[in-house]
């Protein structure tokens, strides 16, 4: 199949994956703006003129770094839509279980209720085998010097090999900031295929550096580039193939139309994004190139009950080398897919959630899920051919516990039977939503 073909296929597929979630937008950004406090008291035609703004409940976070969201410097006049865009980003920035935005003649108050933000990164995921499970440990802190910042770090056994990530990530919500990114990663995989018994281990070391654009008022359109290097070599192969070693050098542009409201139970809204990493392969002389797509939404239901899609398409363009390739499984696509058995060219999926909150003590609530998770593939073989397209499809139910007053934390507990490509049951621990 040509490249061509393949975005074709993925593209109409992610087309019909999501084609009727785009009903609800128009419904949804009418419910967002009902129900943003931060529009209490302005006309909709009208400007009103701020001289301060107080801000209550904040603990660690630093004042600059709200005041730092607004459009304009103080004193100016203010529109009702930019104040609830301003409330929007100071919620999310994940720091807060509570955001209310208030005015009183000249004066604006924002009262906050502040999440604790040094937390643990825990996840399980069983698998065939005990060496193909997927465990994951590891300390981020969300608010480094009260400014928005993240410093994290984890160890991962994934892919029947180790990896080590570091990062330092300031927030990209500030309008006149270019927002900075760098990651550092160190990873041993295990290439295996489903109907192979070639094999290999693939050491990376590398880096990224990621520059966000100022996020402007008056379009929901943010811009991103991505710098990555990394070191690839291959060692402990069996079988008839041999994979090149060498190093990749890649420059990633990301457009986000993000419209998106994050909330602890009920997240409201979309976000679209569009990724082309352009990259190439040097030692071997090989283009590596990808494209990705992903929408995400929250359709509220109720005050605590919401439906949550997530859908992604995406494809490599390559010299047929598998080691650069899409994986999908249940780390990242559909639950009780097995993580590290398909190499694929081009996949798109998508993640269904119904989820409803019970409130249980002030910031505690449990959540029950239902889910299911569909999606189609194309794999390589050992030697770059291309197999026939396959479909996978889930059912599963999951149960969470969320305390509120935890940024990005919870605990988080998945049971999934996946059909096909072929029968598999999973359970899956985590510390945070599956996306």
């Amino acid at each position: 199949m040509q490249d061509g073909s393949i975005l074709s296929c993925v593209s109409s597929t992610f087309v019909r994956l999501t084609l009727t979630t785009c009903l609800f937008l128009t419904l949804n950004d009418h419910v967002a703006a009902r129900s943003a406090l931060a529009a209490t008291g302005i006309a909709d035609d009208e400007a009103v003129l701020i001289d301060e703004v107080r801000i209550d409940g904040l603990v660690h976070t630093t004042q600059d770094t709200l005041i730092r969201l607004l459009p304009r410097s103080l004193p100016a006049e203010f529109t009702r839509t930019e104040v609830e865009e301003f409330e929007r980003r100071v919620r999310n920035l994940s720091l807060f279980d509570r955001v209310q935005v208030t005015r009183a003649g000249r004066n604006m108050t924002v009262e906050v209720q502040e999440k604790i933000t040094l937390a643990p990164i825990l996840n399980f995921t069983s698998g065939t085998s005990v060496k193909d499970l997927n465990a994951t440990m590891g300390l981020v802190e969300y608010n480094l010097f009260g400014t928005g910042t993240q410093l994290g770090g984890q160890f991962n056994y994934s892919q029947r090999g180790p990896n080590v990530d570091l990062w330092l990530s300031q927030h990209a919500f500030e309008p006149e900031r270019w927002a900075k990114e760098i990651k550092g990663n160190y990873n041993v995989n295990g290439i295996r295929f489903a109907d192979s018994a070639s094999t290999w281990n693939r050491h990376r070391i590398g880096s990224e550096l990621e520059l966000k654009g100022p996020y402007r008022y008056g379009s929901p359109l943010r811009y991103e580039v991505v710098v990555k290097f990394y070191r690839e070599q291959i060692a402990d192969e069996k079988g008839s193939q041999r994979p090149p070693d060498g190093y990749y050098v890649g420059l990633i542009p990301e457009l986000t139309w993000d419209k998106y409201h994050w909330h602890d139970l009920v997240p409201s809204g979309y976000r679209i994004a569009l990724e082309l990493r352009p990259g190439f392969f040097f030692g071997a002389n090989q283009p590596r190139h990808e494209i990705k797509v992903r929408y995400l939404q929250g359709i509220p239901l109720a005050p605590t009950t919401v439906l949550m899609i997530n859908s992604v398409a995406e494809a490599v363009n390559n010299s047929g080398n598998a080691n650069h390739s899409l994986l999908i499984g249940s780390i990242t696509g559909i639950r009780g897919l097995s993580d590290n058995l398909y190499r694929n060219r081009a996949q798109a999926y998508t993640n269904l959630e119904f989820r409803h909150a019970i409130q249980v003590a002030p910031r505690w609530a449990v959540q029950g899920v239902l889910f299911s998770d569909f999606g189609t593939f194309q794999s390589f073989t050992e030697d770059g051919r291309l197999r026939d397209w396959r479909g996978a499809v889930n059912v599963g139910t999951g149960f969470r516990i969320v305390p509120t007053f935890l940024s990005n934390t919870m605990l988080r507990i998945d049971l999934a039977h996946l059909f096909s490509p072929s029968p598999n049951s999973l359970v899956q621990f985590g510390i945070t939503q599956y996306f």
